[in-house]
């Protein structure tokens, strides 16, 4: 398994509240082309803003990355291989979470109210992805990565719809938290216990 880096924690704590991109595909998600791993580095690095990305350090993940972007993006970006994600998801330097939209990320993203860019990659994901753009409205979709479109969605998300991403996002984990929506579960439960009288 992946060793836990709790640097980042440590990291978090300089960085300005609201103000990094967290950048996390989760733990069984195969990689996502060398080709992509370039472009969202670049859409990162060219965003100007503090990121934190879990990126394994496997080859597959690792041989996208542009020549000398490690140096280049040294102190506003950190790259870990995995870190302790409910600390960083309830952190209040994070600003977004850039995801594969896996139901527990996208629990914990909720729990956390935190806006995201989503970027399914496979099975329910896609599921997933529908219901935090679409439907709840907390997230913007990556259709494709490409730097300027993460750039552009990230900017979206952090200078432009983040104030209603925010606002929906964290009445949905109030009514999460607080019952409203198992007591909704519960009366979809009797109607359908009474349809089959």
């Amino acid at each position: 398994m992946w060793q836990i880096d709790s640097t980042c924690l440590k990291w978090l704590n300089l960085q300005t509240e609201r103000s990094v991109i967290y950048v996390s595909f989760g733990t069984w998600v195969r990689p996502i082309g060398s080709d992509k791993i370039k472009e969202l580095a670049l859409g990162l690095e060219n965003s100007g803003r503090p990121f934190l990305w879990v990126l394994k350090k496997e080859k597959a993940w690792q041989s996208g990355l542009p020549e000398g972007f490690i140096k280049r993006i040294e102190g506003r970006g950190k790259i870990v291989e995995w870190v302790p994600q409910e600390e960083v998801l309830k952190h209040k330097s994070i600003g977004c979470y850039i995801t594969h939209c896996g139901w527990n990320s996208t629990l914990e993203a909720i729990q956390h109210a935190k806006p995201q860019l989503c970027y399914p990659i496979s099975g329910d994901q896609f599921i997933n992805c529908s219901y935090i753009v679409k439907v709840w409205e907390i997230g913007i979709k990556l259709d494709h990565i490409e730097q300027h479109v993460v750039q552009g969605c990230i900017e979206k998300v952090i200078e432009g719809k983040y104030g209603e991403m925010l606002e929906r996002v964290t009445v949905l984990r109030s009514n999460v938290m607080e019952g409203s929506a198992s007591e909704e579960a519960r009366n979809n439960l009797g109607i359908f216990i009474d349809s089959l009288r």
